[in-house]
């Protein structure tokens, strides 16, 4: 039997295993983080999906790494959180390494990416936008992606800090979609506020120069 396990994982090493299989699974050598650099591609696959967050992913580590929504595909991940289901195999590449935990990508291009940001508005921010003009245009910037959305970076109008806000789908160009990124600029207008729930709503429908 020892000899067979041997032979099974020499091929394997040599010649690639099934859909889903990974070296470590089966020798049970799992590589220490220390290991891993940044950029360094990988075979993976989805453990499960974190809400609507996105995924926990098995490099083979010793420890699961994450894969932001944004992160799951070039563009807006369009089909969710199923983008990847639970035990798909794919191939990633290290996009950052935070202390004890991985990053990862399926991203063509650069990894370099603007600061992770979330602040939410305060009511002196969502108050701020109350009498906005539908024909003014502001500059956002992707700082995030949601199955509902793309999250933008939104400039404070009283000399407060910046913060975020969904632009839903429906008022998202088809061309934003295809190639939303982080850091991208995205030009909107703000079509209203929702002082109950914070929210600056924007679209792009509108948003022309």
């Amino acid at each position: 039997p020892a000899t067979k396990v041997g032979v099974f994982l020499l091929a394997a090493a040599i010649f690639g295993g099934p859909k889903g299989w990974s070296f470590a699974e089966v020798s049970d050598e799992r590589i220490p983080l220390a290991d891993l650099k940044v950029g360094e591609e990988m075979d993976a696959r989805i453990k499960k999906p974190w809400r609507m967050f996105g995924w926990f992913v098995d490099i083979g580590a010793t420890k699961d790494a994450f894969m932001e929504f944004e992160e799951g595909c070039d563009g807006f991940p369009v089909d969710g959180i199923n983008t990847w289901r639970k035990g798909a195999s794919l191939t990633v590449r290290i996009l950052d390494l935070d202390v004890d935990r991985i990053y990862l990508t399926t991203r063509t291009g650069p990894l370099e990416r603007p600061p992770r940001f979330r602040r939410a508005p305060t009511a002196e921010d969502v108050e701020s936008y109350g009498n906005m003009d539908a024909n003014e245009i502001i500059d956002t910037s992707v700082c995030g992606m949601s199955p509902g959305g793309i999250w933008l970076r939104v400039p404070s109008r009283n000399a407060g800090e910046d913060f975020r806000t969904l632009l839903r789908l429906e008022d998202c160009e088809e061309s934003v979609k295809e190639s939303a990124r982080l850091g991208m600029t995205v030009p909107v207008s703000v079509t209203g506020i929702d002082r109950e729930k914070k929210r600056v709503l924007v679209t792009m429908m509108t948003a022309k120069r």
